[in-house]
């Protein structure tokens, strides 16, 4: 069994961050290492309430989740400020080089709730020279003002087009570029498909599987996810992790 360790915060709701990230790799049958960055009060309707753990912390998780497992691939969301930023930064200048780093960089939420603050912007654009993908959304893209002519890692661009189709695509370092698409569902906005699609990524490159062949699986995933997704009371559905990869 393949160890992933996410770093991300915690949804309340438990359908992004956190929670989406282990029900992600249960589904891939990948066991789940967790150092949280952050508690969230959430819903699909908005975030009330966040509330980041102390550096010192995080660090700790960190150490201990190293002294008990060799990880195979590391996800990383919701990083909220420069200083947890920088815990993750001195930890990944040790590991980068051994293990397939997937940064999905958290910014804002979909409800428009702000998940990084304002001076921690530089420092997460700096974390993404150690990323073997980073897969931002075109929002995040725009904040994060990525050069695609120099671009610090491989970019996975999230919903490039989603007019008869979701179609997301791969910028590669070198200016290659390749498009991915699946069948677009109704409804449109999903939450936690962002996160849940990362950690998928991640899933599939500790499997050894081909960069491109974990993104094919991953929007596969995502897809059958979201076509047995679950109702709520904002309208907003939740992802059904345990559907995702049985079609």
């Amino acid at each position: 069994m393949k160890n992933i360790l996410i770093i991300a915060g915690s949804d309340s709701v438990g359908g992004a961050g956190m929670q989406a990230d282990i029900k992600t790799c249960e589904a891939f049958g990948c066991y789940c290492a967790t150092a949280i960055t952050a508690i969230t009060a959430q819903n699909t309707n908005g975030v009330s309430g966040v509330l980041a753990v102390a550096p010192e912390i995080l660090d700790a998780q960190l150490k201990m989740i190293d002294d008990e497992l060799c990880i195979d691939a590391v996800k990383i969301g919701m990083l909220f400020n420069a200083e947890l930023i920088k815990v993750v930064k001195t930890w990944l200048e040790r590991v980068s080089s051994r293990v397939p780093i997937v940064i999905d960089p958290v910014c804002v939420a979909k409800s428009g709730a702000k998940l990084l603050q304002d001076d921690a912007l530089n420092e997460l654009k700096e974390l993404l020279k150690f990323a073997t993908i980073a897969t931002p959304n075109l929002d995040e893209a725009k904040i994060l003002n990525l050069d695609f002519n120099n671009l610090p890692c491989d970019i996975l661009l999230k919903r490039t087009n989603l007019s008869e189709i979701c179609e997301d695509s791969l910028f590669y370092k070198d200016g290659k570029i390749v498009k991915f698409q699946e069948t677009l569902l109704e409804p449109n906005i999903m939450h936690g498909a962002g996160c849940s699609f990362s950690s998928a990524i991640a899933c599939g490159l500790a499997l050894k599987n081909e960069l491109e062949n974990s993104i094919k699986n991953a929007k596969k995933f995502i897809t059958n996810s979201i076509k047995y997704a679950y109702k709520t009371n904002f309208g907003v559905r939740l992802l059904n992790h345990k559907k995702g990869i049985y079609e």
